[in-house]
């Protein structure tokens, strides 16, 4: 049975108007928000807060100036002149979960590359590289439960940033900067909810340590990975600027834990409206017990660094957050390389890096494409004369909803 529109009108009616009343009362408090970023004293006084904030364990999860003398939080960086020639590699990846009702318990990552040669005549490169998992190892977990989609696109996330490390490292011999394009956050965490938790985290930070290898190995041209991220929901700047207002006393996990001054402004509510077309904010460094993990166990060059950037318009403006490792913010090269390649990148396509929009391409596994691995795998299966089994509850979705089905009534057999 369809949905009934009737019904759901008015909830959608009342709906927009709940939102219409939201942003109305965003923007006011928003208005605030802003005069006080405006109005932000240097980068010594701001870190002496989130020092406070350290002490006494508050659970601050917040921006931190990247340096006392640099850049100061406020800061417009227009772009520099961009690199005479680069290399651009993007990864991106696609998934097929396993399906317990599938004629078999399977499931496919495919990680699409993409590099573009900025500068050069050369045509760009595409590679994809899709995999089967189908071993009792790979689809169950240690209670022989059949694994989550979590832990499949985590997976998947492990291969798409072990490509692009392995796509660097054969540029390492290039003379000229290398720009290694990951979408998502760079900060890469996993709970316990994924069985291989440890073993995933491993080979993410070996993936990274390659980069930095190819970093060092390249001298002195830079090699620097990006975590592009997307139309960003964070509130690492709200959270500074709530910080900010509160008393020595008041800084306390209960207080930080609760709504405050700013509830529903984020982050990118705020830089639309500072930043202006192409600029970036200044360098800040995410206060969270993954990033000081990231440091203290991984090294202090695998420490996050973060930045937002204005990639759209004046009459649209379009927020990114670039995740960076401190072995790239350290050198004021590199940073002005990375904010000038995807605004180039962007302008080719819109408001996100062509690049990546081409991995995507590459990658995405297409329902045709999950069709026709399925058909693969029942050959195979009546190959290997092996009996196909489907569970009932698939047989009667796909009559249900593949076409009506007309059923007759024969009324001479149904007297009464």
């Amino acid at each position: 049975m369809p949905v009934s529109y009737a019904k759901i009108q008015p909830q959608i009616e009342k709906m927009g108007r709940m939102i219409a009343y939201k942003t109305q009362d965003i923007s006011q408090r928003g208005q605030t928000a802003f005069h006080q970023f405006d109005a932000l004293p240097d980068n010594e006084t701001i870190q002496t807060q989130v020092e406070i904030a350290r002490q006494n364990d508050a659970g601050y999860r917040g921006a931190a100036p990247f340096a006392l003398d640099k850049e100061p939080m406020t800061a417009r960086i227009s772009p520099s002149e961009l690199p005479p020639k680069a290399i651009v590699i993007a990864a991106d990846g696609s998934q097929i979960y396993p399906d317990i009702h599938a004629t078999a318990l399977y499931y496919v990552t495919n990680v699409g590359l993409f590099t573009f040669f900025h500068g050069s005549d050369q045509l760009p490169q595409e590679f994809s590289d899709p995999h089967l998992a189908y071993t009792e190892s790979e689809l169950r977990d240690e209670y022989e439960q059949v694994i989550t989609n979590a832990v499949v696109n985590a997976r998947r996330a492990i291969r798409e940033m072990e490509a692009l490390s392995k796509a660097v490292w054969e540029y390492r011999n290039a003379s000229q900067p290398i720009l290694a394009l990951y979408d998502g956050r760079l900060l890469f965490w996993l709970g316990n909810d994924v069985p291989d938790m440890l073993k995933l985290m491993g080979n993410y930070r070996a993936a990274l340590v390659r980069i930095h290898d190819t970093n060092t190995y390249a001298d002195p041209h830079h090699v620097s990975v990006v975590g592009y991220v997307d139309r960003p929901t964070s509130r690492f700047v709200i959270n500074m600027l709530e910080l900010m207002i509160l008393d020595d006393s008041e800084i306390t996990r209960y207080r930080l834990s609760r709504p405050g001054e700013y509830e529903g402004i984020d982050d990118r509510w705020l830089f639309s409206r500072w930043l202006k077309p192409g600029e970036r904010s200044a360098l800040m460094i995410q206060q969270s017990p993954q990033n000081k993990e990231y440091k203290q166990d991984w090294g202090p060059s695998y420490e996050i660094v973060f930045f937002y950037i204005n990639v759209g318009t004046l009459a649209h403006p379009h927020i990114a957050r670039v995740e960076i490792p401190m072995w790239v913010a350290q050198s004021a090269e590199a940073v002005r390389e990375v904010h000038a390649l995807l605004l180039a990148q962007c302008k080719m396509a819109g408001n996100f890096p062509y690049a990546l929009i081409r991995a995507d391409e590459i990658a995405v596994i297409r329902s045709t494409d999950r069709q026709t691995v399925q058909e693969l795998i029942n050959t195979e299966l009546i190959r290997q004369q092996q009996e196909l089994e489907t569970s009932g509850k698939l047989v009667g979705k796909i009559h249900t909803r593949s076409s009506r089905q007309r059923f007759s009534f024969d009324q001479s057999k149904h007297p009464f």
